[in-house]
């Protein structure tokens, strides 16, 4: 038997300063630093200035002319903030906003957000469902169904099945990705409520045209398949390996089911949902007012939310998101088992596998999970150097790298390089991944014989992607 979609059953799966200007002339002595005592002598950066070193503390009288710098630079700082909430403020304008019922808040400042990936194909032309492989079914199923739990930094995403057996909001039983065709978003988040006793205190929808525009936005996503996807239906044809994903070929990604099962498709969705984040909290998005405000005003375009929804929602999203790209997100999906009911291929919940899971989401004790990864930013040791020949990349690519938790040893200049490159010793490859999800532009692998564990050199590549 074939489900709505035409598929088979359902089975289990698995400032600078000015050069020109003097500030002060007599040169300041300066020591060996402690951060550096493993790494030789520290190199110069952008504007030839050695890092930062250990000395003994004098009180220094800033020349007026300094004061003036510094003042320049809070300027500079807070003018890049609120460019960010300038760009928070846009997208959240351009939201579509609904009434949701059923809604309700969350004890202990946490948020439990409901994300849905709707197969709504209303407002797209014949042209865009053949060009995206949507085809043309018209009503409004419910095509991914996300539950994201977020406290500050911290967060855990739990998926449910489209083809989990449930009782719907109207009293009726059936897949849960019907829910919204009954009822709308309120009987969706009823059902959703329902069937785990988790209490949701927001809503977000995406569309599939929606989904395709923020991929583009952001650039493409990367991912690295380990074999070749190819399904007519889904237009998607794939080959194996690192490749990035343009918004169509993501949209079949996540959408494909003939080379597994609804679980297996689930753990794509997962995997694409974190390299998404990885993407739009890059360098290259959030230092680029340029890709900043498109990504931003793309997201706010594809996405309906409930009215309550405000900036510091999709603030505190924004932080849940970096965390999320760094992998220090627990992922979870609905325990089920295959079925038959009426005829029909469904999954069953297996509720004693699922009540644990369940009830770390309602009493948030699944966030005591976060950032227990194997490799943390805190864990990785990092070093940057310029090789793209603009001054100050090094500088900006450090400070966002810190910023994010990275322990960067020293910053440089390098030969100049076309593409940037990470270069690691054995033993240092997931930490050289970690590092390659946060770099601007393509980052290349290299393992070398011998030298720091993980060494960052920005091309050329990086310079485009920042709009320098």
């Amino acid at each position: 038997m074939t489900d709505d979609d035409g598929f088979g059953p359902a089975v289990r799966g698995g400032g600078h300063s000015p050069r020109g200007a003097v500030l002060n002339p007599r040169p300041r002595p300066r020591s060996r630093a402690d951060a550096y005592l493993d790494h030789g002598p520290p190199d110069r950066d952008d504007a030839g200035f050695a890092p930062a070193e250990k000395g003994r503390r004098r009180r220094v009288r800033r020349p007026r002319a300094l004061r003036i710098v510094l003042l320049v630079l809070l300027i500079g700082l807070l003018a890049f903030v609120a460019t960010g909430v300038a760009a928070a403020l846009s997208a959240s304008s351009k939201i579509d906003r609904i009434d949701v019922d059923g809604l309700q808040s969350v004890d202990g400042g946490r948020r439990n957000i409901l994300i849905v990936g709707s197969d709504d194909r209303e407002g797209m032309t014949r042209r865009q469902r053949r060009a995206l492989g949507t085809g043309n079914f018209d009503g409004n199923r419910t095509d991914t169904i996300l539950l994201l739990s977020i406290q500050g930094s911290r967060g855990a995403m739990l998926s449910f099945p489209r083809d989990l057996y449930v009782e719907r909001c109207d009293g009726s039983s059936g897949r849960i990705n019907g829910a919204h065709g009954i009822g709308g978003a309120s009987c969706l988040v009823e059902t959703v409520s329902r069937a785990s006793g988790i209490p949701i205190s927001q809503y977000l929808e995406v569309d599939f045209l929606g989904f395709h525009d923020i991929v583009q936005a952001v650039g493409g996503v990367r991912m690295c398949l380990k074999e070749p996807i190819q399904d007519d239906d889904a237009h998607i044809d794939l080959p194996k390996g690192c490749q990035r994903l343009n918004g169509r070929d993501a949209l079949g990604f996540v959408r494909v089911r003939k080379i597994d099962d609804d679980l297996g498709r689930i753990e794509r969705q997962q995997r694409f949902m974190k390299a998404l984040a990885r993407q739009a909290a890059q360098p290259s998005t959030v230092l680029n007012p340029l890709r900043l405000f498109p990504t931003g005003n793309a997201v706010g375009e594809a996405l309906t939310a409930n009215r309550g929804l405000g900036v510091m929602d999709l603030a505190a999203l924004g932080r849940a998101g970096a965390a999320m790209g760094q992998g220090d997100f627990p992922t979870f999906a609905v325990p089920a088992n295959p079925a038959w009911v009426g005829g029909a291929s469904v999954l069953a919940l297996d509720e004693a596998e699922a009540e644990p899971i369940f009830r770390s989401f309602r009493d948030g004790s699944v966030l005591d999970l976060a950032g227990s990864g194997d490799v943390a930013p805190e864990d990785v040791r990092v070093r940057v150097l310029n090789g793209a020949g603009v001054p100050g990349m090094a500088q900006a690519a450090a400070d966002v790298l810190t910023e994010r938790g990275f322990q960067v040893t020293r910053i440089g200049n390098h030969d100049p390089v076309e593409r940037t490159v990470i270069e690691y010793t054995e033993g240092h490859q997931e930490e050289a991944e970690l590092v390659a999800n946060q770099a601007p532009g393509q980052a290349e692998l290299r393992q070398v014989g011998s030298g720091p564990p993980v060494v960052l050199i920005l091309g050329a590549d990086a310079a485009d992607a920042l709009g320098r």
